[in-house]
């Protein structure tokens, strides 16, 4: 019966809150319990169980991690505000002020038609009322968990859908506040629900090998402890369920079945760090360190902290994860555990909620979902200011990036810095772990040249506030001396440009006169290098079919690199050369290198749109398996039906190399995961250029 379902709910919560809540705080939360159970009176789920089960269930999750008992009503009356009658005024009288933020906190907004809009205010008003509140942020990831372990009512597709914003949205923010346990739960859920069968395929693989994965566990165990032993280390062996990181690795296409099921993982957790170090230079002497991380001294996003290191065995490999038991407590829990946490774990996550900032500040009000996932997938470093002050920043950004991420005085007045205490230019990329110290002149000013190189929004939208505040007169000149520079690429200045020249940039920019231009530049609306490379590359003058597809590219000759064969998808950055703007993937070898020689010729770029269909690009695959000529016809067959072009197909030393067309990077990721389905999930990776071959195989 129903009201069964409901009374035993209520009783397991109950039952959780009396082992740590005292009296007065369980009546509340209970009264609480009632209120909702009123106010979704009636209301069915899908499975067609009492809607109140559901925050209820919310709540004994957050139970289990002992949080306050504010936040368990808030958990309980999370959807009475967006589902029924009842308003945050209701719930500011019944309860408190505290508990009705905390609910409207985690109340979606549906103010538009627009899905895409609704659900990007949504959760910008979410990350908003987490910088007041990180509470806000628990009970919307616990309430996120609890629909995901009750999709089976629901459609595939529908399924599909929550699972991919999940893995999109909450499994990264999870992270961000050093929820990892939470993350990984929501990720093992998100596989499952996005393709069942692969999902299925690894779990048969995992439950297949597990007797002879236990025997080489047990061996590795008994290895470890004889180490702690000899020399005397306290502490305990704990083997790690590492399914969901294996999982992670396989669906990402970076190990095949094989290497899968020939992984193993284990936590080590001693009483401090030095002896964690102890350990560290213990296995160096016993066994082959594949690999060594330090992120006790540098932390994980979150706040994670901990020695990792990977093991060479005899059939096997091990990685291997060593920290105190504070640590491991606060990997798993973050911001849960507020000021309990390690003061390094607190500072990573206060880094990563102050650039939350970048999404929520009000000058951001057109901030898309887009914008909102590009930001949560980005790759982050960690810097530091010389007094040791954690900075996150996207990779890639630079000094300037830098500066202005510590404070508005250093950006404007930066003229160079110190990086690790050497001498560096603005330019220059920065790297996880390095302290940088920025050196100021109180009568410099922004350069525009800066935003051919910076690569965050927060410094962008700062230099371009202060470029714009300069008298015209100053603009002019500002936007004259930056074009300058930019023409020294082609060895020439602005004094060298003919009447026919100045038409020719006019017209491209539809302006009447060269002081506009002069503007444009020096507010940052227009590139200098974009004006230069206009006039001067090599095949200027041909109509370049590849500019309509980069943003803010119009009129200049745009080539793509065959070193990494971008497509559209990807993300990129130009180098200007006298060919022109060659397009590069944003971690090619050559972009990278060309970056720390001439940071000034690179710049960040922009796909105009990921939605064209008359533009085809090469791509280059490397399967790791050999493939017979049967199999090979297969496999054409597989590629054409799902409408992608191949070109050519060989085979060399153990491994097949294709060369498919496609239109973007979605179709190189559906035929990767077609591919693999089919072959019997091989690992395929994409290459940045055709690999040297001796046999080659055309395919008309």
């Amino acid at each position: 019966m129903p009201g069964d379902d409901v009374r035993r709910a209520k009783q397991q919560l109950q039952l959780i809150i009396d082992a740590y809540l005292n009296q007065s705080d369980v009546e509340r939360v209970l009264a609480a319990c009632d209120y909702a159970d009123i106010a979704h009176t009636g209301v069915t789920r899908k499975s067609g169980e009492p809607y109140i089960i559901h925050p209820i269930s919310v709540s004994c999750i957050l139970a289990h991690m002992r949080l306050d008992a504010e936040t368990l009503m808030a958990a309980l009356l999370h959807d009475v505000i967006e589902d029924t009658d009842f308003t945050k005024d209701d719930i500011t009288t019944q309860f408190s002020k505290t508990v009705a933020e905390l609910v409207d906190g985690v109340t979606k907004l549906s103010h538009s038609s627009d899905k895409e809009y609704n659900k990007a205010a949504s959760f910008r008003k979410i990350l908003q009322a987490t910088l007041q509140d990180p509470r806000v942020i628990i009970i919307k990831l616990a309430d996120r968990y609890h629909n995901m372990t009750t999709l089976e009512s629901l459609r595939p597709d529908k399924r599909a859908r929550i699972a991919q914003e999940t893995y999109d949205i909450f499994v990264p923010m999870a992270r961000l506040v050093g929820m990892n346990e939470m993350a990984d739960n929501l990720e093992h859920l998100c596989y499952q629900n996005l393709d069942l069968d692969m999902f299925t395929n690894i779990q048969n693989a995992l439950q297949h090998t597990k007797p002879e994965r236990c025997k080489y566990q047990a061996i590795w165990e008994k290895n470890l402890a004889g180490i702690l032993d000899n020399y005397h280390l306290e502490g305990r062996i704990k083997k790690k369920n590492n399914n969901i990181e294996l999982l992670r690795h396989f669906f990402k296409n970076e190990i095949n079945l094989q290497e899968l099921t020939h992984s193993h993982a284990f936590e080590i957790i001693l009483q401090n760090i030095a002896d964690c170090d102890r350990l560290v230079d213990a296995l160096r002497e016993t066994f082959q360190v594949l690999h060594y991380e330090d992120h006790i001294r540098r932390p994980l996003p979150g706040g994670n902290q901990s020695l990792k290191l990977k093991l060479k065995g005899e059939k096997t490999a091990l990685s291997l994860t060593i920290q105190t038991e504070l640590m491991r407590k606060a990997a798993r829990f973050g911001v849960v555990l507020g000021e309990n946490a390690p003061q390094a774990c607190r500072s990573v996550i206060q880094a990563s909620m102050q650039n939350l900032n970048v999404l929520v500040d009000s000058n951001c009000a057109k901030t898309t979902f887009s914008d909102l996932l590009d930001y949560l997938h980005q790759e982050k470093i960690w810097v530091y200011t010389p007094h040791g002050q954690l900075h996150e920043l996207p990779q890639g950004a630079t000094v300037v990036d830098f500066a202005y991420s510590a404070s508005l005085f250093l950006g404007n007045h930066a003229v160079g810095a110190k990086i690790n205490g050497e001498i560096k230019p603005l330019s220059t990329p920065l790297l996880s772990g390095q302290v940088i110290e920025i050196i100021t002149d109180v009568l410099a000013t922004p350069n525009p040249d800066w935003l051919s190189f910076i690569n965050t929004q927060k410094a962008r939208r700062a230099l371009q506030n202060i470029l714009r505040e300069q008298d015209i007169e100053e603009q002019i000149l500002v936007g004259e001396q930056a074009l300058n520079r930019a023409l020294k690429l082609f060895n020439v200045s602005i004094n060298d440009l003919s009447e026919y020249e100045w038409k020719d940039l006019l017209e491209w920019r539809h302006i009447s006169d060269k002081d506009v231009l002069f503007q444009q530049i020096a507010v940052g609306d227009l590139l200098p290098q974009l004006v230069a490379n206009h006039l001067f590359s090599q095949d200027h003058g041909q109509e370049s079919h590849s500019s309509r597809l980069i943003l803010g590219t119009d009129g200049v000759d745009v080539k793509y690199a065959h070193c990494c064969n971008p497509v559209i998808g990807d993300p990129i950055q130009g180098h200007l050369s006298r060919r022109g703007l060659i397009v590069h993937r944003n971690r090619c070898h050559n972009i990278l290198h060309e970056q720390h020689l001439h940071p000034e010729n690179i710049m960040p770029l922009h796909w105009a749109s990921e939605d064209v269909d008359d533009v085809s690009f090469n791509a280059f695959l490397c399967i790791d398996m050999l493939l017979d000529d049967e199999q090979i016809s297969d496999l054409i067959y597989q590629c054409r039906k799902a409408k992608t072009g191949v070109e050519s197909v060989y085979t060399q030393d153990d491994k097949t190399y294709v060369n498919i067309v496609v239109n973007d990077r979605n179709q190189i990721a559906k035929i990767i995961r077609e591919l693999r389905m089919h072959f019997g999930f091989p690992r395929i990776t994409r290459l940045g250029m055709p690999a040297t071959h001796s046999q080659l195989n055309k395919v008309g």
